[in-house]
């Protein structure tokens, strides 16, 4: 074999999978065949199955993956100690792959759908507490609650970022978009957006009071 040539050392199941992680996030777990994906790992539809029982077997697989690298590469970067925010964005360009599937995952209202959201949240919160441990991020009241929050916001924005791109002026693509979502998400989290304390003052008196808190008349 001439020593330009090389060979894939991903198992035949690897490959399979990671095939059916770029399909499905191109078109969507329903749109997505046994036969499509095959043919993108050069293996037959009857060795798809052989390695994962049926089409929701795959995806259970990928799902697992795409949560495990998730978590990985952020826990990575917790533990190093490193805080270089540049190598952070760079990690995020590599990922595009990963958020394409996520976003196809969570969009199609699916028990699947549930089963990837509470599987990033559990990974996301581990990331959180070790990061409240490192001193990345302020300690939370309520670390499950938040991360439970934030972890909607985040793809909650990724899923409408069409309509985000449009207001922005830009295409929907990493080089345009992902700059201006970047620097203003960092804004908001780094320093917040309320100027002082008074809705946070508010909501802990009715939490505390048991009571409704009070609604103005609709002047309609």
């Amino acid at each position: 074999m001439c020593s330009a040539e090389r060979t894939d050392d991903r198992t035949t199941a690897a490959r399979i999978r990671d095939a059916a992680i770029l399909r499905f996030g191109e078109v969507g777990f329903g749109k997505a065949t046994v036969r499509d994906i095959a043919a993108d790992a050069g293996v037959s539809p009857g060795l798809v199955l052989h390695h994962f029982g049926s089409k929701a077997g795959l995806r259970e697989a990928c799902d697992e993956h795409v949560v495990a690298e998730f978590g990985r590469s952020r826990i990575e970067a917790v533990e190093s100690g490193t805080t270089d925010p540049f190598a952070a964005m760079a990690g995020v360009q590599g990922e595009q792959h990963l958020m394409r599937y996520f976003l196809q995952g969570l969009r199609d209202n699916s028990p699947g759908a549930g089963r990837l959201f509470r599987s990033l949240f559990e990974e996301t919160l581990r990331l959180m507490e070790l990061s409240v441990e490192q001193g990345v991020i302020r300690p939370s009241e309520n670390l499950h609650d938040l991360t439970a929050v934030l972890l909607g916001w985040q793809f909650g924005g990724l899923l409408l970022q069409e309509q985000v791109a449009q207001v922005f002026g830009t295409g929907t693509d990493a080089a345009e978009m992902m700059p201006r979502y970047a620097c203003a998400s960092i804004e908001a989290l780094t320093h917040g957006v309320f100027a002082d304390t008074r809705y946070e003052d508010a909501w802990r008196e009715y939490a505390a009071s048991g009571e409704p808190p009070p609604v103005q008349d609709d002047p309609a």
